[in-house]
């Protein structure tokens, strides 16, 4: 045994060695002595001994390397002349090249056997080809990610976490691996949620609507309205096919800043994507400066038809805002073909609210309340409830609820949360307490989160922001803008999108 491994490490060391020596006698053609035939002898074919294998156990080992070494009843002889002496690098570029290869398939073979017992889906060819490496990493990739999957199911959401950043690092192309992980992030960790929603919209160009969506409402509840301007101004820069959503966004952020610097560089920049928008910031600009006689001015001499969705929606909620609720009306009457039937109906309650209108106010939550509720109105007077309290509509809608159950799912849970708010808006603890409890049977929100929302609305809590709460609630997005109106705050530092 201990010979047949001295020559194992002997045959690959001579490979090279008798080889170069081989080859270098051959380019001198002779003038030097040849490297491996016994000088003493004649140098003639099957007379000549061979000095390369004086020292191995088995001389017959070294025919891999030299097969001019042949056996003769004088012992083992050169079957060549010594001019004709020459090299084999062939031979040693098949056993270094199959040794190689036998190592490198033992290798892939005993990593595709791990990777498989471990679970990842993937087949022998991954493993072995090394273009199709990249196919591993995905493999990886989903095994990570169903793995976080089946821990939130359980609700290990710190091993959830683990297993979605294992994901998004093992297969960074894995988008809804770095989506879910960013959004997991978000209430708790800021900062790398925003690091990786950034990556998400630089790198994957053809989703970046659906990531600043995801990315502008995450800001929003945690009240990063610096982040959220500086995303809604790459966006409207860039051609979104949703300008109205990012002005708004870019509007309410500035209000809630304080601070209308970005307004004007939009508005003197002369980017053909902002021109449409014209009207609107000069009108804001002046707002937000406390002209107000002449933003009204503005807003009633200026040409609006060009201006966006948004344009129609900000000229009637800027009236209802100045409090001229008349004005506001006989505007929404104008602009109504502009407005999707629940923004006309939300528009006209704040009005009559505001105005205290009564009889009409009566009557549009009359309409709404006599058909089967939908989901689509209690969103609505969720957000009228927030914005302008009312005990006895609250009472109403519950009593239309109880009557008529709108199904708790995944896509209308967030205006059970909104309701959830309103009751507290109100004070209202009877309804705010049912509610919860019924979220809490069909969502499993947890006891203490109820004690916890309860006591921001009682003012028992160390903020006041509604920003404080909002990251953990599923809420309509027109819900969260009610929120942060009426429980503002200051927003917290930024992460600063490069442009």
């Amino acid at each position: 045994m201990t010979g047949w491994i001295a020559d194992f490490f002997r045959l690959a060391w001579g490979l090279i060695y008798w080889n170069t020596r081989k080859s270098w006698f051959r380019y001198r053609r002779g003038r030097s002595p040849c490297p491996c035939q016994s000088p003493s002898d004649s140098g003639r074919a099957l007379e000549t001994q061979c000095e390369a294998v004086v020292h191995w156990h088995e001389a017959a080992r070294f025919r891999r390397v030299c097969p001019l070494l042949v056996q003769t009843p004088q012992g083992w002889r050169c079957a060549a002349h010594t001019a004709d002496v020459r090299p084999f690098w062939g031979r040693a570029a098949a056993s270094y090249g199959g040794t190689i290869g036998a190592l490198y398939l033992t290798g892939a073979l005993a990593v595709f056997i791990f990777l498989r017992v471990v679970g990842y889906p993937v087949n022998i060819f991954q493993v072995c080809w090394p273009p199709s490496w990249s196919e591993v990493a995905r493999a990886r990739g989903w095994y990570f990610t169903e793995q976080a999957r089946l821990a939130f199911a359980a609700n290990r959401t710190g091993e959830a976490l683990l297993y979605l950043s294992n994901a998004y690092e093992f297969d960074p192309s894995n988008y809804a691996a770095g989506l879910t992980l960013a959004k997991t992030l978000q209430s708790g960790q800021p900062v790398p949620s925003n690091r990786i929603y950034e990556r998400l919209y630089r790198e994957h160009t053809a989703l970046r609507e659906e990531t600043a969506q995801e990315w502008f409402r995450a800001m929003l509840a945690r009240g990063d309205f610096t982040g959220v301007q500086e995303l809604a101004r790459d966006r409207l820069l860039h051609g979104t096919p949703h300008a109205s959503v990012w002005m708004r966004a870019l509007v309410f952020a500035t209000r809630q800043l304080h601070r209308d610097d970005l307004l004007r560089a939009l508005r003197d920049a002369g980017d053909p994507a902002i021109t449409a928008w014209r009207p609107l910031l000069e009108t804001e600009i002046l707002f937000q400066a406390g002209r107000t006689a002449e933003a009204r001015a503005t807003l009633d001499r200026a040409d609006w038809r060009g201006v966006p969705a948004y344009g129609a929606f900000y000229q009637v909620d800027q009236l209802i805002a100045q409090g001229d609720a008349f004005a506001a009306l006989d505007r929404l009457g104008k602009v109504a073909p502009d407005l999707d039937p629940e923004t006309r109906v939300a528009l006209g309650l704040a009005a009559f609210a505001r105005q205290n209108l009564g009889r009409p106010y009566q009557q549009q939550v009359d309409q709404l309340l006599n058909p089967r509720l939908s989901p689509a109105v209690l969103k609505v007077f969720a957000v009228q409830l927030i914005r302008h309290p009312d005990p006895a509509l609250l009472d109403r809608l519950y009593a239309k609820l109880q009557a008529e159950p709108v199904a708790f799912s995944t896509d209308n849970a967030g205006v059970y949360f909104a309701l959830l708010c309103a009751a507290g808006v109100q004070g209202d603890w009877t309804k705010f307490s049912a509610l919860g409890h019924r979220i809490s049977a069909e969502s499993g929100m947890s006891a203490s989160f109820l004690v916890t929302l309860e006591n921001f609305f009682h003012g028992r809590t160390n903020s006041d922001r509604a920003t404080s709460i909002l990251p953990l609630l599923p809420l309509p997005l027109e819900v969260t803008y009610a929120m942060i109106e009426r429980y503002p705050g200051l927003p917290p530092v930024s992460v600063q999108l490069q442009p």
